[in-house]
């Protein structure tokens, strides 16, 4: 009796095909290592994910704030111009204000000595004088003096003819002489008084024009000739490009350090903001940062801060030369701006020199008949 085998499963999957058998002993050691380590995610992907994420919303925010600065510059730079421009409406007219106040009072003293020399010559021919020396001295054709209460009248070329007439040569000289000093001493004084100081020996000098413009000259020199402006200026002249330069450096070293702890988006932002930066420094001045030197936080001198060359220029300088000019008194002959302008034929019109030519016309016509008349007389008895 034959027995049948008994199954050999072992033997079956022995002789299966390879295949089968490598596919089964890749699957179990598959789900054996499984097992022991269980599948997770990668933490170094994670953080690259997270850090880039990062750094764009890092950029976007930079980005911002360089727009930011941009704006502040711009902003601060017409603030700055709005101020130094309303400091100039008030020092510039200041100025040219002064300068017209001292013009006006070179005119006054020309006007005055117009004026002095229009009455001289008016009391050479109608009126007269009373000297210290020489007594009551009368126009030359006639006049009225009051001195002391007392008032006299005469006509000089009457006195010069009645001296001539007795064949007092001397005396009738005498009388010319005194005529002619006191005329040319009431009519040139005046003249040059504007020129000349016409005061007394021992008495203030009167104000002149050449003193006006020499004391000015003095007071502008005194104000602007000083160690403090020159301070000033070469402030105004140097700090905006140290400044600039101390700003420059400052950002440079920001970007290095970004640059050496790998921040790149912050590297970045940091480069584009170096112009604004700069602008910054140039226009309103740059803040250096220590608490030790710079304690107030107060600014380099810029272009367009306190201090600058525009201000300068502009507000300073103007200021400083209207008080320079106003520091002189101006001469009390002063009048108006327009009596700078007071020509000497309006000075003489109307009872001036209008007036004394027409009774001088008048009286020759009457007297010189008479005393050329006289005159030769006086000569052919001399002889």
């Amino acid at each position: 009796m034959q027995l049948s085998p008994r199954p050999d499963p072992i033997g079956e999957l022995l002789r299966g095909s390879p295949r089968k058998l490598l596919l089964a002993g890749a699957a179990m050691v598959g789900a054996g290592l499984i097992a022991a380590n269980p599948v997770a995610p990668s933490l170094a992907a994670t953080h690259t994910l997270a850090e880039a994420q990062h750094r764009a919303v890092q950029l976007t925010s930079g980005i911002g704030d360089v727009l930011g600065n941009y704006e502040d510059v711009a902003s601060q730079a017409v603030i700055n111009l709005q101020t130094l421009g309303g400091g100039a409406e008030v020092a510039i007219p200041g100025l040219l204000q002064q300068t017209g106040t001292n013009f006006s009072g070179y005119g006054g003293l020309l006007s005055a000595a117009l004026s002095g020399a229009q009455t001289g010559l008016q009391n050479a021919v109608y009126g007269g004088w009373y000297g210290g020396d020489d007594g009551f001295v009368f126009g030359l054709f006639g006049g009225s003096v009051t001195h002391a209460g007392v008032t006299e009248s005469g006509s000089t070329l009457q006195q010069i003819l009645a001296a001539l007439q007795q064949g007092n040569l001397f005396g009738a000289f005498g009388y010319y002489d005194e005529w002619a000093l006191e005329a040319l001493d009431h009519t040139m004084k005046p003249l040059l008084s504007p020129f000349l100081s016409t005061a007394k020996a021992g008495a203030p000098p009167t104000p002149t024009i050449p003193g006006q413009m020499l004391q000015t000259l003095t007071n502008v020199t005194e104000t602007f000739m000083t160690y403090a402006n020159l301070k000033f200026l070469s402030d105004a002249l140097l700090s905006p490009e140290i400044g600039v330069t101390f700003g420059l450096l400052a950002d440079l070293g920001k970007i290095g350090s970004d640059v050496s702890s790998a921040n790149g988006a912050a590297a970045l932002t940091d480069l584009l903001k170096v112009p604004a930066d700069l602008a910054g420094d140039l226009l309103k001045g740059y803040v250096y940062p220590s608490a030790i030197y710079n304690p107030t936080g107060e600014a380099f001198t810029g272009l367009l801060n306190n201090g600058s060359l525009l201000q300068q220029l502009l507000v300073t300088w103007p200021t400083q030369l209207a008080h320079a000019l106003a520091e002189p008194t101006t001469p009390g002959a002063a009048a108006s701006i327009g009596s700078a302008g007071v020509e000497l034929t309006a000075l003489l019109g109307g009872n001036g020199i209008t007036g004394l030519l027409s009774g001088l016309s008048g009286n020759l016509a009457r007297m010189i008949p008479s005393a050329l008349t006289r005159i030769v007389s006086a000569v052919v008895r001399a002889f």
